[in-house]
């Protein structure tokens, strides 16, 4: 149950940031459409927020070893579970389309489906639909650490056996 408050809140964090810049973007668009010699300045402002936002969900999740600033802060990381990088489609389809773009309907259904799944499988260790699409985990990164330490110290071992 903590994990999926993690999931939750890692979400809250990347959707509050995104929001504010693309608030403050679009409140600055309105500044500048008052004067009607200022309405370039006003779309530049729309081009800012739209770039600000495609930045934010598609490339630091791509680039930043597939965590957003939340998921980052939470200490939450997306997987393939193919173990490949994480591609920009992946990242723009999962973060910003699923998650920015269809905001409202994405908690809901992902509240219902959660609630749904558990009640009737007894399994509170739900897989999102879109993680599932998309062939993607989200996974502890205190976890993943730890597991790295246990292999290294495997394979130390056996290289003293030999």
């Amino acid at each position: 149950m903590k994990f999926l408050f993690r999931k939750i809140g890692s979400y809250a964090i990347d959707y509050a940031i995104t929001m504010f810049f693309v608030a403050l973007f679009t409140f600055c668009s309105n500044v500048f459409m008052l004067d009607s010699a200022s309405h370039s300045k006003a779309y530049l402002m729309l081009v800012c927020a739209f770039i600000t936002v495609i930045y934010l969900t598609t490339y630091v999740p791509t680039k930043n070893n597939g965590q957003t600033i939340g998921q980052k802060a939470l200490k939450l990381r997306v997987v393939n579970k193919n173990d490949k990088d994480r591609t920009y489609f992946q990242s723009f389809i999962r973060e910003c389309v699923v998650k920015i773009s269809c905001a409202p309907f994405f908690v809901i259904f992902s509240v219902v489906y959660y609630l749904f799944y558990g009640v009737i499988k007894r399994n509170w260790e739900v897989e999102l639909p879109h993680d599932f699409i998309l062939k993607t985990e989200v996974i502890d990164v205190n976890q993943e650490i730890q597991m790295k330490i246990k292999k290294k110290k495997a394979r130390k071992k056996a290289n003293k056996n030999k």
